[in-house]
C-alpha cells in the first residue's frame, strides 16, 4: 500500500478497532491459477499477544485446497469512500487550482494462513462470530436456537481459516492535506449527496467514526 505521510494510519490499535467495525475483508490469496480474492466475514482473536484473524468458507471453495503455502495472503477492510469535486473547494474559486480526487480509508492485513475442519474449532468460532455481529440485537440470536442437527450438517460443509496478523498497515485519505476552508467545503459538499459517513471521516480523521 502507498502510504503518503498525510494519510497513513500510525495506531495499531486504531486499525484494530477500524476492522472490527468494517469486518468484511477482500482476502487475496496465490492460487495455482494466479491471484484469487474472496470476501469473508473477520473477527479478531487475541491470543499470547498476538492478534489473529478468524473466518471460515463453504467447503466447495477451493481457497483452501488450492493456495501457496510460502506465500503470506493479504486481507483488505474498507471503510467509507466517496468522489471529491474540486467545486466544493474555497480555493478553486480563487485560482482554479484543484482537481478531482478520492476519498477513502483502508486497512491492510497480511500474513500466513492456516485452515481448519476440526468441530470443535469451528463450533467455538462460530459462537465468538455470532456473539460479535448479534451484540446490537435486541434479542441476540444464538446457534443453539438452531436444531442440533442443523448445525452439525452446517459444521461439515465448513472450513475454518485463521491469519495470524503479521504485518498491518492503514490509510485515511479524508482531505487532510487541504485547508481548514476546503475541509469545510467538502463536508458540506459530502452532505449534501447524503454522504454523511465520509463527511464524518473528513471532520476527525484520527478518530473512527460510528456511522
Amino acid at each position: 500500500m502507498f502510504q503518503p505521510g498525510y494519510f497513513k494510519q500510525e495506531s495499531k490499535q486504531q486499525m484494530l478497532r477500524f476492522i472490527e467495525k468494517h469486518s468484511l475483508a477482500s482476502i487475496v490469496s496465490l492460487s495455482s491459477q494466479g491471484l484469487i480474492a474472496n470476501h469473508i466475514p473477520m473477527i479478531i482473536v487475541a491470543r499470547e499477544e498476538k492478534f489473529f484473524l478468524q473466518g471460515h468458507v463453504a467447503k466447495v471453495n477451493n481457497i483452501w485446497q488450492d493456495y501457496d503455502e510460502s506465500t503470506d495472503v493479504l486481507a483488505i477492510f474498507h471503510g467509507p469512500d466517496a468522489y471529491i469535486s474540486p467545486n466544493w473547494y474555497p480555493s478553486k474559486k480563487v485560482d482554479g487550482k484543484a482537481v478531482p480526487t478520492w476519498n477513502y480509508v483502508a486497512v491492510h492485513v497480511s500474513g500466513r494462513i492456516t485452515f481448519f475442519q476440526d468441530k470443535q474449532w469451528l463450533s467455538q468460532h462460530l459462537d465468538k462470530l455470532s456473539h460479535f455481529n448479534e451484540k446490537s440485537m435486541s434479542t441476540p440470536w444464538k446457534i443453539r436456537d438452531a436444531p442440533k442437527d442443523y448445525i452439525e450438517k452446517m459444521l461439515m460443509a465448513i472450513v475454518g481459516l485463521e491469519i495470524e496478523i503479521k504485518d498491518i498497515k492503514g490509510n485515511t485519505k479524508m482531505s487532510q492535506n487541504h485547508c481548514a476552508e476546503n475541509r469545510a467545503g467538502v463536508i458540506e459538499g459530502l452532505n449534501s449527496f447524503g454522504k454523511t459517513d465520509v463527511a464524518c471521516w473528513v471532520e476527525k480523521p484520527n478518530n473512527i467514526c460510528e456511522t
